[in-house]
């Protein structure tokens, strides 16, 4: 349009206004809807298989605790899972692995973190920090360290990280220092070093035993206070 013609017909109070209409157009009209990956309940329910006894389902199986667990698909999640099945193939003889060190309640949902990557009981829902005790956390944190699970030991950190308090900062720190978690570490260090929490934890019974048990923590405690 000519400049004249917008001054004559279209401007007022030296403004013009413009309209601008807008179509959306829905270009998926002919796409077929595929449903969110199943992959994780699909596991787990072969979990619960492998756990009702289906001796067709796995070979080789784990004792812990004097409980015994049956896995299907292990070795493509954890090395040391891999490297323990791949000698319990090469001795044909060997049917079961004994798991020492891990309570058997942690070795349950940590296999089933290995089937769904969700810390579940196994109804579909994650399970709530409060429905955890410390010491069970503790426990799968260094289940998890054990068979290298990083993600699975870093949720575990968080949530034995959402329940520090001066009364249990201590214990946390060595659990951390102990299997090989630096990233709780840091955070109950930093925790340990704000001067009027430093003093309360240090007349903790926690305390003592970090000094006692952990030399290494206790130096880099003293290094932060110089």
């Amino acid at each position: 349009m000519k400049r004249s013609d917008v001054e004559s017909g279209y401007l007022i109070d030296g403004c013009v206004t413009f309209l601008c209409g807008i179509a959306a157009l829905d270009v998926d009209d002919d796409r077929i809807s595929v449903p969110a990956s199943d992959l994780g309940s699909h596991l787990g329910r072969l979990l619960d298989l492998d756990r009702a006894d289906d001796d067709g389902l796995s070979d080789v199986s784990f004792s812990v605790g004097g409980e015994t667990f049956r896995a299907a698909v292990l070795a493509a999640r954890s090395p040391v899972f891999r490297a323990q099945l791949f000698v319990a193939m090469a001795d044909a003889r060997m049917d079961r692995i004994t798991v020492d060190g891990v309570q058997p309640a942690a070795f349950r949902i940590l296999l089933r973190f290995m089937y769904t990557d969700a810390l579940s009981m196994g109804n579909g829902s994650e399970i709530d920090s409060s429905s955890l005790s410390t010491e069970l956390l503790k426990d799968l944190l260094a289940a998890a360290d054990m068979y290298h699970l990083d993600r699975l030991k870093l949720m575990c950190a968080q949530k034995l990280w959402d329940r520090v308090s001066v009364e249990t900062v201590a214990a946390t720190l060595g659990c951390a220092d102990t299997h090989n978690c630096p990233e709780l570490k840091k955070k109950c260090i930093d925790f340990v070093m704000v001067d009027k929490i430093f003093k309360k934890v240090a007349l903790t019974e926690g305390y003592l035993q970090l000094m006692q048990s952990f030399p290494s923590v206790m130096h880099e405690i003293r290094a932060r206070v110089r």
